[in-house]
């Protein structure tokens, strides 16, 4: 019984995501791809994408949301597999690949991450990314590593961003209006904000939690903080009146988005992982170098 409670609790909260994604898919451009701000945040993150992957590679994309990073390495001469929860996401992202002539380079799949096991027969693959907030709100992390360790090969490559906890920005921004339950809803295990698209569960893990959900199978490289000085995307408003401020914003992150303790105050933390055959004894190995 405890097991059939389970099973209907993912396919609610799938279910319930899968909704979510689908309303904001209509706004997804206007709220955060082509903003000021959603701009130079992932530019950020195509800089690490382009040094990780090699034209020629074939990869795997979580979460892939409108298609904007697929179609961004396929333009590298690289074939991505791209998947999403939201039917809607995939439909627009089909619509950009068939405007910019790159269907053949890319492969959209309307697919849950929690469903990664159905794509055994696609591998293996090159390599695997997640951008922004995707894995945020993935309930289990492990399935994710699990299946992705059969997925792509042995010393691949796999990068994702993900929401980090500690955001001075976001504390001053809403502390300042009056909000201090949003300021600190980060350092919340999890939480589940409500707007006009309803009520999606995003967790708000630690880096150690993620690269601990990440072992055995893979090792934390190297990693990094996007989104230190360069504000949150609800600024955006503001952030256009003083462009030259955000870029000089944008290249003080590239200066020290790697560094201890600036990497910590990021909006989106960036890891690097490599897919290992490492094992639990040496796990604790790989947490203290990280």
């Amino acid at each position: 019984m405890e097991g059939r409670r389970n099973q209907l609790s993912v396919f609610d909260a799938s279910h319930s995501a899968r909704a979510y994604w689908d309303r904001a898919a209509e706004t997804y451009a206007q709220d955060f791809s082509a903003t000021f701000i959603g701009k130079k945040l992932r530019g950020q993150v195509w800089d690490k994408l382009d040094r990780t992957f090699l034209p020629g590679d074939r990869l795997l994309e979580l979460n892939c949301g409108t298609g904007i990073d697929a179609l961004h390495l396929a333009a590298k001469g690289m074939r991505v597999m791209a998947c999403d929860i939201s039917e809607k996401m995939i439909e627009m992202a089909h619509r950009h690949a068939e405007a910019l002539h790159f269907s053949a380079k890319v492969d959209f799949r309307v697919l849950a991450t929690e469903r990664l096991a159905t794509l055994d027969s696609d591998a293996p693959f090159d390599g695997a990314f997640s951008n922004f907030s995707g894995l945020n709100c993935v309930e289990d992390l492990g399935e994710v590593r699990r299946n992705l360790g059969r997925l792509i090969k042995p010393g691949a490559m796999l990068v994702i961003c993900m929401l980090g906890r500690f955001v001075p920005w976001e504390m001053a921004w809403y502390l300042a209006r009056g909000y201090p339950d949003r300021a600190i809803r980060r350092l919340q295990h999890q939480s589940e904000p409500a707007n006009e698209n309803g009520a999606l569960r995003v967790h708000y893990r630690s880096r150690r939690e993620v690269v601990t959900a990440f072992a055995p199978e893979f090792r934390l490289r190297s990693w990094g903080g996007i989104g230190i000085f360069v504000p949150p995307i609800y600024t955006e408003q503001r952030a256009r009146r003083y462009p030259q401020v955000v870029e000089a914003l944008d290249a003080a992150d590239r200066l020290v988005g790697h560094l201890p303790v600036f990497r910590n105050l990021a909006n989106f933390m960036l890891l690097e992982f490599q897919r290992s055959t490492a094992t639990r004894s040496n796990h604790a190995e790989h947490l203290a170098g990280s």
